[in-house]
């Protein structure tokens, strides 16, 4: 990887990759960057030296450590990405955070070693596992059905009703629905890559997809970082009504 020099203070827009733990007022720990052994944990400096959970690391350089109390709601907004607030936090004003900077990410070859990773992740599963599979013009492999639907993609849905569950590609589950779907429409949209196999299905119809990270958490991982960046997803998907 191309890092830059060590000594070197950061700036605004850097990218940095980090060991965090992140703990509320009575330092219970509720997130840290070893959650579920995903040890991808990056944040990009605000555009604000003044920002109170950037600021130290402008007066930091790689390797160092930090701790660091901001307020609850601007780490939940601008870490979390979370405007609620989860309720083992409701009673707190503030978050604490120990942080040791890994590595600064300087070039476009360092993004190109994380998704060589992922590449390497998918190829593995579809080596292992056999499946027949197709792949579509916008990147989502698809294992069911087969050929993939070449319907007119519908550009509204006013209400749907949609199960489905999600896997890393190791076989855990991330998430669900429960057997009665949830309600989604254009407003209360999921994530890319499902909002597209939505439109494409018939009613009654299922899905078993793999979605490449720009079609789902991204560089950035989920909100609440049990997702790390640059990770694809298995789902399995079925439409079952349109309002």
């Amino acid at each position: 990887m191309a890092f830059e020099d060590t000594t070197r203070k950061f700036q605004k827009g850097d990218w940095l990759w980090l060991d965090a733990e992140f703990l509320n007022e009575k330092d219970s720990v509720f997130w840290n960057s070893h959650h579920e052994g995903a040890d991808k944990f990056f944040i990009q400096l605000a555009d604000t030296a003044s920002h109170p959970f950037f600021f130290p690391f402008y007066q930091s350089s790689c390797y160092d450590s930090l701790m660091i109390v901001a307020p609850k709601n601007i780490v939940l907004r601008d870490i979390f990405n979370v405007t609620n607030c989860p309720h083992f936090l409701k009673k707190d004003s503030i978050i604490k955070c120990f942080v040791k900077i890994k590595k600064q990410i300087t070039s476009v070859s360092d993004i190109i070693i994380f998704q060589k990773n992922e590449d390497s992740t998918i190829q593995h599963f579809l080596e292992k596992n056999k499946p027949l599979f197709e792949k579509d013009s916008m990147g989502i492999i698809w294992l069911e059905p087969l050929p993939v639907p070449k319907y007119k993609i519908r550009e509204n849905v006013s209400y749907a009703t949609v199960a489905y569950s999600g896997y890393f590609l190791d076989g855990r589950m991330i998430d669900h629905s429960d057997s009665l779907g949830i309600y989604y429409n254009d407003t209360l949209q999921l994530i890319k890559g499902l909002n597209f196999v939505i439109k494409k299905l018939h009613v009654g119809q299922s899905a078993k997809i793999i979605l490449p990270s720009p079609l789902a958490f991204g560089a950035r991982g989920s909100w609440n970082k049990t997702i790390p960046p640059f990770t694809p997803l298995l789902y399995e998907i079925t439409l079952m009504k349109i309002e």
